[in-house]
């Protein structure tokens, strides 16, 4: 089982689908862009044709999905077509289709996956860009960040005891051995992000950084073998009562809260990371006019302020009023990531994770 699920990582690492978080079992692991606006594209970047239809292929979630695209086709008056999948699936598909693609639109993923299938998007920059966060804008050209999400934990209530559980550090306790929930972080990008956050947190984003890797290490012996099939199965577990505490992202924790499930969220002490779900334009795309206003649309204050109210995303909006209940992102400790890292390396840190997983649980 071991030997099968790694091989199956294929270097792909998918974002919170609706596959993924439907499967609830427990497994063993498996230069300066060009700046097209709306005002200002190139002529030669996509087949365009007059029909009203969009093509979207989208890793967000469900909610995501079927809040956003209703809207946009009610107040277009274009139809959606939606194909759903894995992150890596569907960027694959997406160049394998080569200069005839079928999707015009990627809704959803992260910037370390568009990075690596960068060739397959065209630039656009939004109209609607002045009004991000600043650190949130699209610098990239073909990169467009529509929410915010972070690593946090959650904790079952009933089942911690006198167990403290305030950071990374705390999961290496004796006591949580085997009652920790976390999906393989070579197929869950939430997972993923939990490793990138813990090199951030402990001598920062490197392939030779043997403080992180080696809290890492300590981890997965904790873990004691257990890695859950996907990011849903995790905080499942835990709401469940089957487990103690899982890593997990902050819109489920929230979801989970909110719907009275006997758990509480942790911010880890060390820090945490915000990091943004992606949109681009795919090049060569035959509805080039549609796909712009799909992004402009994500962006607008209206879906901005639905994701915040109504689907607990962290807008990327800085003109939106968050609901009660969402803890500020100033009260929240951060640390510095390297993002252009990621990028870079982000085979090499798959890889590097797997090496220390066989250590940890050798053949």
């Amino acid at each position: 089982m071991l030997i099968i699920a790694l091989i199956m990582v294929c270097g792909f690492v998918s974002c919170r689908t609706s596959n993924e978080a439907a499967d609830t079992s427990i497994t063993e692991p498996s230069a300066a862009p060009s700046t097209q606006t709306s005002e200002s594209v190139s002529s030669n970047s996509s087949i365009e044709t007059n029909d009203k239809t969009l093509i979207i292929y989208s890793p967000a979630t469900d909610a995501q999905v079927n809040a956003v695209v209703p809207l946009f086709e009610e107040k277009y008056g274009i139809k959606c077509e939606v194909i759903t999948g894995g992150t890596g699936e569907l960027l694959a598909r997406v160049a394998a289709e080569g200069d005839n693609p079928y999707a015009d639109v990627i809704f959803g993923g992260g910037e370390s996956s568009y990075a690596e299938y960068k060739d397959i998007f065209q630039d656009y920059v939004s109209s609607e860009d002045k009004n991000l966060i600043p650190e949130y804008r699209n610098t990239l050209g073909y990169c467009t960040n529509f929410n915010l999400d972070s690593s946090i934990f959650i904790v079952n209530t009933d089942l911690v005891g006198d167990i403290e559980i305030n950071g990374y550090m705390d999961l290496l306790n004796p006591a949580l051995k085997g009652k920790i929930a976390c999906a393989d972080p070579t197929a869950s990008s939430s997972a993923m992000m939990h490793i990138e956050t813990i090199l951030s947190d402990f001598g920062g984003l490197s392939l030779d950084n043997e403080e992180g890797w080696g809290v890492i290490s300590k981890l997965l012996e904790n873990l004691d073998g257990k890695l859950a099939s996907g990011s849903g199965a995790a905080w499942k577990s835990v709401a469940d009562g089957e487990m103690v505490v899982a890593l997990t992202y902050e819109e489920a924790g929230i979801t989970l809260e909110k719907d009275g499930a006997p758990i509480r969220i942790v911010y880890p002490e060390e820090g945490t990371v915000f990091t943004p779900s992606t949109a681009g334009i795919v090049a060569n795309c035959k509805h080039f006019e549609n796909a712009k206003l799909f992004i402009d649309f994500i962006l607008s204050y209206e879906v901005q302020n639905m994701l915040c109210n109504d689907l607990d995303n962290r807008p990327v909006r800085d003109d939106v009023e968050y609901p009660a209940y969402f803890k500020p992102a100033t009260d929240v400790k951060t640390v510095e990531f390297d993002q252009r890292f990621v990028n870079e390396h982000k085979e090499e840190i798959t890889n590097k994770y797997m090496d220390i997983y066989m250590d940890v649980y050798p053949r």
